[in-house]
């Protein structure tokens, strides 16, 4: 219920308006004098002051000034009590100074209750919209969750007046529970009791909020109540989906009581705005560990990439050379330079070679990728003549189709030209072609230039027994092959890279294909007038300059 301060020089009337207030159910004080006034205010914190206007030593008007002046006091209403009806000059006067009303000393019960009550209940709508607007501002300041708890029990203890404040919370059932107090010390055993008596306390309860006495509380708890002095305790539970429920008490000391039908309700509320300020603070502060886990997970695949690209420049330079020293001994061999062979060891020898020259490839093309995964693949751009480029690529790869039986059409323009890197684009070429031709027996490989739009199509067909469509994804995976050819198997990269490098380029690889029908691969690459930006390049070794594979014919599927 209300608290009313009640300042009057003369006793009768002041006894008289406390009788009638307090058989209402306010709780009451009186003070003799201003300056008496003005001291239980400040002590007592009452919701509404009534004020005799004409008093000796310090008047009404003097004493509303000065509690209007103090920040403590300034939200409580005051109504001037006079000993007949207020004049116009009081009202204005009174009404300047901050008081809210005016009541005469010989007005009716009913009306002395019903204007206190009016003024009482302006005056708790204040407080808890200013509670709520403290405790508001207090969550938005930290999103320490630990700080934020303690905060939060600062001003709940505040705003109660109470002698004490717990919050107990927990954002996961499997993590132990965080505590905030204010206004007692306690070891964390005790205040863990505390919180479970309390928490047992509400339970026993229909409602969700209860005003305990000490001695509802048994055990470490009880003592704890005993010793710190705590006689009344208005305890909230909020619960929150499959959460652990948030638990909010606020403490009296002896004699001090929570009256207030408003307390309760106000204390939920603030309950939930904290738990959903924890909630906040504990989801970001799970997040920061993420995020840095994760920065420091990428700092470590950064390493690792680093390592493994150092690895195979390393690998790559210590087998290329006695793989190609076997590529060379053995064409040596081939051509005589030791004396003549036999039919057996020339084909022995034939077997070494594709077998030295396979193994060159997958060298190459697993250096290929670790530069491509690591971001290191030096490009060179310049403006090149596509058709030309693709004419003088497919010169290389003409020996194999004419080994095969195989035709070998070019159908391009006179002329195509676009700023690209050509190394690049002569590598994917000979992957395509080398591909078509492996995979085909008979019939033939078509290569087509054509211009459409803003894009340069470069297409690459064969009469092949063509790719399911549930593998036309897995074929640019890394290791994988959909087919076996008697004549030697590929490495599994070559596509893989050929993808990468025209994603790289600006373009993109596709593919059409059906079992039976042959498949088509088309490089698709902007048009583009100007020479590209060379400071994109996917550098490798530092200052190495662009490989040019053009002699190699690159991994199969």
């Amino acid at each position: 219920m209300p608290r009313i301060l009640i300042v009057d020089d003369q006793k009768i009337p002041r006894v008289a308006v406390a009788g009638i207030l307090e058989e209402a159910g306010h709780e009451v004080a009186t003070a003799g004098s201003g300056a008496e006034g003005l001291r239980l205010a400040k002590q007592t914190s009452p919701d509404v002051v009534v004020l005799d206007v004409y008093m000796p030593d310090m008047d009404g008007f003097e004493t509303v000034e000065r509690l209007k002046a103090d920040p403590e006091t300034a939200p409580t209403p005051v109504i001037f009590l006079t000993a007949g009806a207020p004049d116009e000059d009081l009202i204005v006067r009174g009404l300047e100074l901050g008081a809210y009303d005016f009541l005469s000393k010989g007005c009716s019960r009913a009306e002395l209750l019903a204007r206190v009550g009016v003024m009482a209940r302006i005056k708790r709508s204040n407080d808890e919209l200013s509670a709520v607007a403290r405790i508001s501002d207090t969550l938005i300041q930290s999103l320490d969750p630990y700080e934020l708890g303690q905060r939060f029990a600062d001003q709940v203890r505040d705003i109660f007046r109470s002698a004490g404040v717990l919050l107990a919370y927990r954002a996961d059932p499997k993590l132990p529970p965080q505590y905030a107090v204010a206004g007692f010390d306690a070891e964390p055993p005790m205040i863990e009791a505390l919180a479970q008596a309390l928490h047992e306390a509400v339970d026993s309860r229909t409602e969700i909020q209860a005003e305990l006495e000490a001695e509802d509380l048994q055990g470490p708890a009880g003592v704890l109540t005993s010793r710190v002095g705590f006689e009344s305790i208005l305890a909230t539970r909020l619960e929150h989906g499959n959460r652990p429920p948030t638990l909010l008490a606020v403490f009296a000391n002896r004699g001090g009581r929570f009256a207030r039908q408003s307390d309760a309700p106000l204390l939920h509320l603030l309950a939930r705005q904290a738990t959903i300020a924890l909630d906040n603070a504990l989801l970001h502060e799970r997040t920061q560990a993420q995020a840095k886990a994760m920065e420091e997970q990428a700092l470590q695949l950064e390493r690792a990439m680093t390592e493994r690209s150092r690895f195979f420049a390393s690998m790559s330079h210590e087998l290329r050379t006695p793989i190609n020293a076997v590529i060379g001994f053995n064409q040596l061999l081939e051509i005589g330079a030791y004396g003549d062979l036999t039919g057996e060891q020339l084909t022995a020898v034939a077997r070494v070679s594709r077998s030295a020259q396979h193994l060159l490839e997958l060298v190459n093309d697993i250096l290929d990728i670790s530069k491509l995964e690591a971001g290191k693949m030096q490009f060179s751009p310049q403006t090149t003549n596509l058709a030309r480029l693709i004419e003088e690529t497919v010169t290389t790869v003409q020996i194999q189709a004419q080994e095969k039986g195989l035709e070998l059409d070019v159908d391009t323009p006179t002329e195509a030209t676009t700023a690209t890197d050509p190394a690049r684009v002569r590598q994917i070429l000979l992957n395509l072609l080398s591909n078509a031709i492996k995979f085909t027996e008979a019939g033939r490989v078509t290569v087509r230039l054509q211009q459409l739009d803003d894009l340069l199509e470069v297409s690459v067909s064969d009469t092949g027994p063509g790719i399911a469509p549930e593998d036309h994804d897995r074929v640019f995976e890394e290791f994988e092959q959909t087919h076996r050819t008697p004549s030697g198997a590929g490495t599994g990269l070559g596509l893989p890279i050929s993808k990468r490098l025209a994603e790289l380029l600006g373009g993109e690889l596709e593919l059409h294909s059906e079992l039976g029908k042959g498949s088509t691969f088309v490089l698709k690459l902007p048009l583009q007038e100007e020479t590209p930006d060379a400071g994109r390049e996917e550098q490798s070794e530092r200052g190495s300059a662009p490989e040019d594979r053009s002699a190699e014919t690159a991994g199969a599927e």
